[in-house]
């Protein structure tokens, strides 16, 4: 975790250790890449706003040193808008704060584990509306994935371009 608050890191430290995750906590941003250098790590908490090297400027220096090393930036100055930004620059997911726990578990073991959990609440017993829920969830997962590529959102989603467009138009999605 790369936070320059101590408070949140004990905090963030105390709750990921009791889950079993072994966490290193850096509060000095401008040792953070010789921190990763030394060691594997399954993913990084980074925050935005600190003293000595800004998140905004260590995300796209970590992106480019570590390409599969995903980062998850926590921050409390995080709106639709930044957050778009961050997921250009190659964050995994952005958790604003305060969060809970739970929601940072989760979040945490998808990047760790690699596998992306999407919730789904079917209105009716309709097979063909359950259908239609899920492959649009499926679909806007692959393309927030992918940063709204297509192409690359076809391959997440194992079918051609054309079927993805076809199932864009059909699910009436539009971005």
């Amino acid at each position: 975790m790369i936070d320059d608050d101590p408070s949140m890191c004990r905090l963030t430290e105390m709750a990921l250790t009791r889950s079993g995750y072994r966490v290193t906590v850096c509060t000095d941003s401008t040792k953070a890449m010789d921190l990763l250098k030394d060691g594997p790590y399954g993913c990084v908490l980074l925050d935005i706003r600190m003293k000595g090297l800004d998140g905004t400027d260590l995300l796209p220096i970590i992106k480019r040193n570590f390409p599969a090393l995903p980062v998850i930036i926590v921050s409390a100055y995080c709106n639709r808008t930044s957050a778009n930004h961050y997921t250009s620059l190659g964050a995994f997911e952005i958790v604003t704060k305060p969060y809970t726990d739970d929601f940072l578990l989760d979040v945490v073991s998808r990047a760790v584990g690699g596998r992306e959990t999407i919730p789904l609440l079917l209105t009716s017993l309709s097979l063909t509306e359950a259908r239609d829920q899920v492959f649009r969830k499926l679909i806007i997962t692959a393309l927030r994935q992918s940063n709204w590529n297509q192409i690359k959102a076809a391959k997440l989603l194992g079918i051609s371009r054309y079927s993805l467009i076809r199932w864009l138009r059909k699910l009436q999605i539009t971005y």
